[in-house]
């Protein structure tokens, strides 16, 4: 079953009012952005459900995206994905507003199956 929630989906805009973290996704593509996409869930504790916070899809010709997501506390899954499955070998990172930076990938290593 869905659960409901305040927000109708991520936000262009950032909001002052966000009650919880703001964090940026970045990403710099490689030379197949249609073969990338991501999914950022939030993980229930109580039952291990997730619920999708975010989640995108390459095109061809895109070269970088950045999407900014209020995140209140709790636990979460961010997953990241090569259609192709060849490997990513573009650049990614979440970062939070404040600067720390959660998780960073750049080109220098080529891991498959992330």
């Amino acid at each position: 079953s869905m659960v409901p929630s305040s927000t109708s989906g991520p936000s262009v805009s950032i909001s002052p009012s966000c009650g919880g973290s703001l964090m940026m996704i970045k990403i710099q593509y490689d030379r197949y952005p249609d073969e990338t996409s991501y999914e950022l869930e939030k993980i229930a504790s109580e039952d291990g459900q997730e619920t999708e916070v975010a989640s995108h899809s390459g095109s061809v010709g895109d070269e970088n995206r950045e999407e900014t997501i209020c995140l209140d506390d709790g636990l979460y899954s961010f997953s990241f994905y090569d259609s192709y499955c060849d490997g990513f070998r573009g650049e990614y990172s979440l970062t939070l507003v404040t600067g720390e930076i959660i998780i960073m990938r750049d080109d220098g290593v080529s891991l498959y199956g992330e």
